[in-house]
């Protein structure tokens, strides 16, 4: 990304990339408290949008500014570069690691992560090996290209992603499959103090006493 934004030298890479990964350290910090504040589908779109920008505006300095001397355009390429890194660390970092576990019900959880982290590995070498190629080919368009397909992305969160932000595996249950497996109250009903724990744990004792 660097060298197509016009920064050849390695050494001056080298310290760009330094305190690119802890400015996405100090981001990916921030956005583990917002998906709690905010929520994770707001998070989620929020980022993916910012993303989306970010991702054009690179590709469009990296066309006009790439191969020149102005060293206005080239930082202004390497200020796009680090916007749109720290906005993935602030969203997708956290996101990735949060929200698969909390869709995914419980006999499934732990061969769907598996399967999940398996998945994305499998990914990110992949892009790992062949954004190198693609930006040797097509250079800037490669940005926009990845930016048409988050145009998508933000479209199937907003559609598909359930908000699961303050809610029990249980309440998870009945969003998703539309039963709650368990006599558990509500958080948000216990926060309002219309519930307690005792009195449900009670219930579902009795239950299984038959």
């Amino acid at each position: 990304m660097l060298t197509n934004a016009g920064i050849v030298d390695p050494t001056t890479q080298l310290q760009i990339n330094v305190i690119l990964n802890a400015w996405c350290l100090v981001c990916a910090i921030s956005g583990t408290w917002s998906c709690d504040q905010w929520g994770r589908k707001p998070t989620a779109l929020v980022c993916t949008t910012f993303l989306t920008i970010m991702l054009f505006i690179v590709g469009a300095l990296t066309a006009v500014y790439g191969t020149s001397a102005n060293s206005s355009g080239v930082y202004g390429t390497v200020a796009a570069i680090f916007l749109f890194q720290g906005g993935y660390s602030f969203g997708w970092t956290p996101l990735l690691y949060l929200y698969p576990p909390e869709v995914l019900n419980y006999p499934i959880r732990a061969n769907g992560m598996g399967v999940f982290q398996f998945v994305a590995n499998g990914v990110a070498l992949l892009i790992v090996w062949t954004m190198p190629i693609a930006l040797e080919n097509i250079g800037w368009q490669t940005y926009m290209i990845n930016g048409a397909w988050d145009v998508i992305m933000i479209g199937l969160i907003a559609w598909f992603w359930v908000e699961t932000k303050g809610r029990t595996l249980e309440e998870l249950d009945e969003v998703l499959e539309g039963t709650k497996h368990s006599n558990v109250p509500d958080l948000e009903m216990i926060y309002k103090g219309k519930e307690e724990i005792g009195q449900s744990l009670a219930a579902e004792v009795k239950e299984l006493q038959g």
